[in-house]
């Protein structure tokens, strides 16, 4: 295996950061092939590690990747250079795109190129929630009640999606430790369970205080709770903030929600890079910086906090019960983030079309994210001239 330099890790995140689109796992399977096969920087046994721990702590799991790759190789100064490096080309471009659309939202093709773009997008969250539950559910009924519960909970009763992934992770965690105790032992023994969920429609009840003060200091509140309670993929960390930037503090509208994610999804990088257009459409460039920092911040100091002693409890029974938990509620988010967003993508006929085409390519073909993007806003600027 050969050494790597601090320069190297640098330079290689960097070029990870401002090539690779499609979300978390093409930047995880890029990240493979470069570091175990092409560089023979990490062994593979090294990176399955890597990725294993990144489902313990909360945030984005191809910037928990990184991290843990440049600790177990650099230390603390590798972990950070290689989280900053992944995260500053994509940063840098959603701050350029987001001054352009605040700017210049008025120029016609751009709304046109959106009104193709939007359909597309939701689909590309639809598949990213399938793409999550073949890690989870291993016909697990349990597991089935918790996301389609989730659902139920997220779009009839509009609950929030950070205290629906904490109250499943401890309802996982209550239910496998009876189930390991040999307390259910029948063939209700998936269904019994679903008193402990109703419970948790009390528990939703309570909501968190807004914090009174400028418009900054809550942004800072947010993105630090948002960004340490939030498990699963990205695109669940950009329903909560759609919950909260839409429905609680009404800074954006949900069509301007939309068009953010659609921004986050033509730039390479994690799709949490959203954040920067939240940031920027509310408080400019002092708002992109401030929402940024404090989304990845909570999981940069998780992981250096885990790295340390991951080893010991990696495989602790209490710990994988909760991510289990959260897990499940957080696919049911991201499904349910999808229909609530199909509400302003698909408007018509041509939209819906466009929807259903893209399900169809995304699903039965191997057709990258990137080029359904651009190829959807070409026709979407076709279909408002021609049609």
């Amino acid at each position: 295996m050969e050494s790597i330099t601090l320069l190297q890790l640098f330079r290689y995140f960097l070029y990870l950061g401002g090539t690779t689109f499609g979300g978390p796992l093409a930047i995880i399977d890029k990240m493979k092939y470069d570091l175990v096969l092409k560089r023979n920087w990490v062994q593979m046994e090294e990176f399955r590690n890597y990725f294993g721990y990144s489902q313990i702590a909360p945030g984005p799991l191809a910037f928990q990747v990184a991290l843990y790759c440049g600790y177990f190789k650099k230390g603390f100064l590798g972990a950070l250079l290689s989280g900053f490096a992944l995260v500053m080309p994509s940063y840098i471009f959603v701050l350029g795109i987001s001054i352009f659309y605040k700017n210049f939202y008025d120029l016609t093709y751009l709304h046109y190129a959106l009104y193709g773009i939007s359909p597309v997008i939701v689909a590309i969250i639809a598949k990213s929630g399938f793409n999550l539950s073949k890690t989870i559910f291993q016909k697990d009924i349990f597991l089935y009640l918790l996301f389609f519960a989730s659902i139920v909970l997220m779009i009839m009763y509009k609950a929030p999606i950070i205290f629906l992934v904490i109250a499943g992770a401890v309802t996982a965690m209550l239910y496998y430790i009876l189930k390991d105790k040999l307390i259910f032992r029948n063939r209700m023994n998936g269904f019994a369970i679903i008193p402990i969920i109703a419970g948790i429609l009390l528990f939703l009840k309570f909501r968190i205080i807004e914090v009174a003060g400028s418009i900054l200091w809550q942004m800072t509140l947010l993105f630090l709770k948002v960004g340490s309670l939030t498990y699963g993929s990205g695109f669940v960390i950009v329903g909560v903030l759609r919950q909260e930037v839409v429905d609680n503090l009404k800074w954006l509208s949900s069509k301007e929600f939309l068009d953010g994610i659609a921004i986050g999804q033509i730039t390479p990088g994690p799709v949490v890079i959203t954040s920067t257009f939240i940031g920027y459409m509310t408080s400019g460039f002092i708002g992109s910086v401030v929402a940024t920092v404090c989304i990845f911040l909570p999981t940069f100091i998780f992981v250096m906090l885990l790295a340390q002693k991951i080893e010991k409890f990696k495989d602790n029974f209490y710990l994988k019960a909760l991510i289990k938990g959260a897990n499940a509620t957080a696919l049911g988010a991201i499904i349910s983030t999808a229909f609530i967003l199909s509400k302003d993508a698909i408007i018509d006929v041509n939209s819906f079309v466009l929807f259903i085409t893209a399900i169809v390519i995304l699903f039965f073909t191997k057709f990258r994210d990137i080029y359904l993007i651009i190829i959807a806003a070409i026709v979407g600027i076709s279909l408002k001239l021609f049609i």
